[in-house]
């Protein structure tokens, strides 16, 4: 709607009140959702504005109307903001860049590799901001939310506006007054799967094959854990005789190390040899998935099901739930549930214990 963005706008570079021009900002996201290539034209000169509460809303538009898209534009406007003067501004700039990578990769956009350290570093420097560590670790549970396998969306499967995804985005905004908010963009996240049920809701074995290199689409690496390492011990006080025998077994040591150098080395260039090998393998054009199958929303348009036994109901390009419908009237072979892990041992919780009695209570 042309006539609600001039006036936002109009309202983001004129009102007197800081806390109204951040909101017609982040307005401006909320209607640019379905169009977000759009967005970034919108935005561009409002967050390089003097006001660092309007680069904060431009920051936050951006991240919700190019959520889980890995625009570029978006993410070179963001990218300024990182560094920002203000706390809540850097704040702001590392959510919405997490909101728009959120299921991206490095062949997908090669600037995730980059936010991601972003975030780890932000969370661990000592000396940053609260607020701009508050930003690093919210970014960080969003780019991985939902185990990797949800996408942050606004809208439906077929296009539509999804009312309660608007509204979980919404209040998350208001995590700026309160931020117990921020627990509502999970009413955001969209999961991303294909799940194929035959006429008995039950999921039947079968595969789709995705024309796509698994490392296209596939999860990212995990995150390594730092190991701490020793602290340096005090140096202790060398006598000089000690010194004297050091140096006769260094050159005793030597001796020996050259006829040692020339073996390693040629195991070394063997090492590397056995490396270039494996490197050179080439990585397959195409995978099959199992149903249920996580598929991510730009991996759908490359997705397709080759069995002919089953009919799909609705397009297989749409995602989510999929029913499939038995050509051949064949027995089904239905996918067996996974057995959860609990633990080595699984404690006994006995019988349920009774409820109390029925009693009368008065205040003494």
């Amino acid at each position: 709607n042309n006539k609600a963005i001039r006036k936002l706008l109009h309202v983001a570079v004129s009102d007197v009140n800081d806390d109204v021009r951040r909101a017609a900002v982040m307005g401006l996201g909320f209607l640019l959702f379905k169009q977000p290539d759009h967005c970034p034209g919108v935005v561009q000169l409002l967050s390089e504005s003097y006001n660092p509460h309007v680069r904060y809303g431009a920051a936050m538009a951006l991240g919700i109307a190019c959520s889980g898209t890995g625009n570029k534009e978006a993410l070179g406007l963001i990218e300024p903001m990182k560094n920002d003067p203000v706390n809540y501004v850097r704040q702001g700039a590392l959510i919405a860049s997490a909101m728009i990578l959120v299921q991206q990769t490095e062949v997908t956009c090669s600037k995730v590799k980059d936010f991601r350290s972003l975030y780890t570093k932000v969370i661990n420097d000592k000396h940053e901001d609260v607020m701009a560590k508050f930003g690093a670790i919210l970014a960080q549970g969003i780019i991985d939310a939902g185990g990797r396998n949800v996408t942050v969306s606004l809208q439906s499967r077929t296009g539509h506006t999804n009312m309660l995804g608007v509204v979980g985005m919404l209040v998350f905004t208001q995590y700026w007054y309160w931020f117990p908010l921020s627990h509502f963009l999970s009413l955001a996240f969209q999961p991303t799967a294909i799940i194929g049920l035959n006429k008995d809701l039950e999921m039947p074995v079968i595969q789709f094959k995705s024309n796509a290199k698994p490392s296209t689409y596939g999860y990212p690496a995990p995150l390594e854990e730092k190991k701490e390492e020793d602290k340096e011990k005090v140096a202790t006080a060398i006598l000089s005789i000690t010194n004297k025998q050091k140096k006769k077994e260094a050159e005793r040591k030597k001796k020996d190390d050259d006829k040692m150098e020339v073996d390693e080395k040629k195991d070394e260039e063997k090492k590397e040899e056995e490396e270039k090998k494996e490197e050179k393998k080439e990585e397959p054009s195409s995978e099959m998935l199992s149903n249920p199958a996580r598929v991510v929303k730009q991996q759908l348009k490359v997705v397709q099901m080759e069995e002919a036994k089953y009919r799909t109901v609705k397009d297989l390009n749409i995602g989510g739930i999929i029913i499939l419908d038995n050509l051949t009237g064949e027995k089904e072979q239905i996918v067996e549930p996974m057995l959860v892990n609990k633990g080595e041992k699984e404690e006994e919780e006995g019988t349920e214990p009774e409820p109390p009695q029925p009693f009368m209570y008065t205040e003494d």
